[in-house]
């Protein structure tokens, strides 16, 4: 464990403290040249495991009530913004894949594209549960995420000893980051769900590799941890070497082969029982496997927006201008310029070599490592959203709270002064946002999950529909909550039929689909029940128009011509007979 104010050893002079510098990952570093009295607060213990004695509380307890009510109520406001959150085009695929989980092969049958961890998480609730509030159910496991994400720097700044005001203000940035309080946090996909897991894999890393009371079973279950943060989304992968790098490393006070034998191996078993699901599915049906996850994303989804008219950010100039308004803006910016004012505080007050030795800890290193990792990961997929640009904040967040955790000690106060500063100025950014999740939160009515259910189920009466029914419907999420039957051609939404045209036909065997080209022959021959259109996408057009031209009956669900509309077979046979 670091101590930032642990007091030097006598005896100590410059000449030891020079030579121990000189090791990468020293044991402890002594103070070095002479300095003023004022500035002479010994420095801390150079790349070590983290902070080392007890640590005062200093923040009177009734601030420290009030600052967890404002916590709160903005967790409140998170909560009420997510389940009122209109639905997405992703959550299609996430969603409806996980609620026929069980009743068919979710590659082959289903169309799925990722890693199978958030099909098995989110339908194993949907069986557990037995709910027909597919979305709200979503909705609640993002809930429950910001809910355990929060915890999770909470367990890390208690475990640091950052002091109560560093954790504060990693949970309002986090919290007050408006890129994630946009559609990457609060829809029901795999943009957000990663994060939790990832907090506390690191968490169980720095308890594993205490300098003083070392566990192997802790870093079994970073490992666990670990390999459910990248089987939620594949992009965080580059997690998995830098913790490994980091079991072989760190700390080098203990023999290579102690770390060797309680870190590195208990981390590598532990990521491979946490990655036992992905190798199932993979041994299982390697072909298949491989088609619905590289390949879609390395040749057919390529081959899609090359095509596509939609507009697109492709090129490496436009990238960086969409990576430049998400992270130096808002609370991205604010998280950045404290790890900078934290870095700078002791260079400021000690110089640059002991400046640099004050931060200097293994824990740092691994989170500025991920944060930069996260940057460049970013850039790789193409064309670019903003949910691409989500994996280094988490990991800058991390870095705040870890380098409070090095903080001199006569740079506490100011340090903490910063951090508060910052978390006003992101929880005043993110109040437009967290304010109306309030209200939302207080009328259950206007949740999305339950306003659609709701919509969907008078919709299938006003149809004398049964559901018995099957239908042909690129918004699949509709249809379930509608209580239809989805064809597996249409399970993943738009995303295997939109580019399903552009298949080689030695791939089409893996998959079970229709697209634009085949789509009248699908319907010739399958003659759904009914057709579902949800009027927001251009791909839907041709439904409508085969409905129209066979005689399906048409039922709006809004009588002003918005929302979704259900297009019944005359031929359907009536429920009440």
């Amino acid at each position: 464990m670091m101590d930032s104010d642990r007091a030097q050893r006598p005896g100590q002079g410059r000449g030891q403290g020079w030579a121990q510098s000189r090791d990468l990952f020293p044991s402890s570093v002594p103070e070095g040249p002479a300095e003023p009295i004022g500035l002479a607060a010994p420095l801390s213990e150079g790349l070590s495991d983290g902070p080392g004695g007890p640590m005062r509380q200093t923040t009177p307890r009734p601030v420290r009530v009030a600052a967890f009510g404002v916590l709160a109520v903005m967790f409140l406001g998170i909560a009420g913004r997510v389940l009122a959150f209109p639905i997405g085009r992703d959550e299609n695929l996430f969603i409806t894949v996980s609620r026929l989980w069980g009743t068919g092969d979710i590659y082959r049958d289903f169309g799925y594209n990722h890693l199978p961890y958030l099909p098995y998480m989110l339908g194993g609730l949907y069986w557990l549960i037995g709910t027909g509030h597919v979305l709200l159910l979503g909705r609640l496991l993002i809930v429950t995420a910001w809910a355990v994400a929060v915890a999770a720097l909470w367990l890390i700044a208690r475990r640091q000893r950052t002091g109560f005001p560093a954790f504060f203000a990693a949970a309002v940035l986090l919290m007050g980051n408006v890129l994630l309080i946009g559609p990457p946090g609060m829809l029901a996909t795999n943009n957000f769900l990663p994060l939790p897991f990832a907090f506390l894999a690191i968490h169980f890393l720095l308890c594993g590799l205490d300098r003083e009371r070392p566990s192997w079973m802790c870093c079994f279950v970073a490992g666990v941890l670990v390999s459910v943060a990248i089987g939620l989304k594949a992009n965080y992968i580059f997690i998995a070497p830098f913790l490994a790098v980091t079991t072989v490393l760190a700390p080098l006070a203990r023999p290579l082969r102690h770390r060797l034998v309680c870190g590195t191996v208990p981390l590598a078993l532990g990521g491979l029982t946490g990655g036992i699901p992905a190798l199932i599915a993979i041994a299982s049906d390697p072909d298949a496997f491989f088609a619905h996850t590289i390949r879609y994303f390395t040749q057919l989804q390529p081959i899609y927006w090359d095509h596509s008219a939609e507009p697109k950010i492709v090129g490496v100039a436009q990238k960086i201008l969409l990576a430049e308004d998400i992270w130096t803006s808002n609370a991205t910016l604010l998280a950045l310029a404290g790890a900078v004012v934290l870095v700078v505080l002791p260079l400021a007050r000690r110089g640059w070599r002991d400046g640099l030795l004050a931060v200097w800890s293994w824990p740092v290193v691994l989170a500025a490592a991920l944060a930069l990792m996260g940057v460049a990961i970013s850039f790789v997929p193409s064309p670019s959203f903003p949910q691409y640009f989500v994996p280094p904040i988490p990991f800058l967040i991390l870095l705040v709270l870890l380098l409070r955790a090095r903080t001199l000690s006569e740079n506490r106060r100011a340090a903490d002064a910063v951090l508060l500063s910052l978390a006003c100025v992101a929880l005043l950014c993110a109040a437009s946002r967290v304010g109306p999740g309030l209200v939302s939160l207080a009328r259950p009515a206007s949740w999305e999950g339950m306003k659609l259910h709701r919509e969907m189920r008078q919709l299938a009466r006003s149809a004398g529909a049964s559901s018995r029914d099957s239908v042909a419907t690129l918004s699949p999420v509709l249809a379930l909550e509608g209580g239809f039957s989805v064809p597996g051609e249409f399970a993943a939404g738009q995303f295997v039929y939109r580019v399903a045209d552009y298949m080689p036909p030695q791939e089409r065997t893996y998959w079970t689909t229709t697209s634009p080209s085949q789509l009248v022959a699908w319907l010739d021959g399958h003659r759904p029940s009914a057709i579902l259109v949800s009027g927001e996408e251009p791909l839907e057009q041709p439904f409508a128009d085969y409905a129209r031209s066979h005689g399906y009956l048409e039922f709006p669900a809004r009588g002003d011509g918005t929302g979704p509309v259900l297009y019944r077979s005359p031929l359907a046979p009536d429920p009440d007979e």
